[in-house]
């Protein structure tokens, strides 16, 4: 099966994220409601930072010619921009283990959207435990090796020591 890159639109938009691809990097601010089941996605409608909204969560799937199987979808909020220059995933309702079935499913939504764009520093809200915290905390792979420091900047960190290092004698006395 091919899969097609999709271009995110402000309209709402409803993807097969089976087949299509989106970079939701290009998201600025909208609800997504996501099916881990079906793998169907539907993106609300793109809201600049001071419109007001005119519609809601069931609308928009309705809108999307889902009308059955509200409770199947995880919902929320996505974009990127302002504080959140690398996105931000805000799960609506919030996710926590004590609902299982939820958190699986939120926990699947998070895999697709790393598969569309979201970077290891996206900022994931209500979910787990913690409030606010970076994709790359959920998906450890995400996390950037450390890299040790070369010897030279520790020794330029270190300026004492490097004097310290040329006092010593290591010749014998005869």
């Amino acid at each position: 099966m091919q899969i097609e890159k999709t271009a995110v639109t402000k309209e709402l938009m409803r993807i097969d994220t089976r087949r299509q691809v989106i970079d939701i990097q290009q998201i600025d601010n909208r609800r997504f409601m996501y099916n881990p089941k079906t793998g169907i996605l539907v993106l609300g409608y793109q809201y600049a930072a001071t419109s007001t909204m005119v519609s809601n969560h069931a609308n928009e799937l309705a809108e999307a010619g889902i009308t059955k199987g509200y409770d199947d979808f995880v919902r929320g909020w996505i974009g990127t921009g302002g504080d959140y220059p690398k996105g931000v995933i805000h799960f609506a309702p919030c996710v926590d283990k004590r609902n299982i079935k939820l958190f699986n499913q939120a926990f699947d939504t998070l895999e697709m959207f790393k598969e569309n764009g979201a970077l290891a520093g996206t900022v994931i809200r209500g979910f787990g435990e913690r409030w606010e915290q970076p994709l790359s905390d959920i998906f450890t792979d995400m996390r950037e090796p450390e890299q040790k420091p070369s010897v030279r900047k520790q020794l330029k960190k270190q300026p004492e020591a490097k004097a310290s290092r040329q006092k010593t004698n290591h010749q014998q006395e005869r």
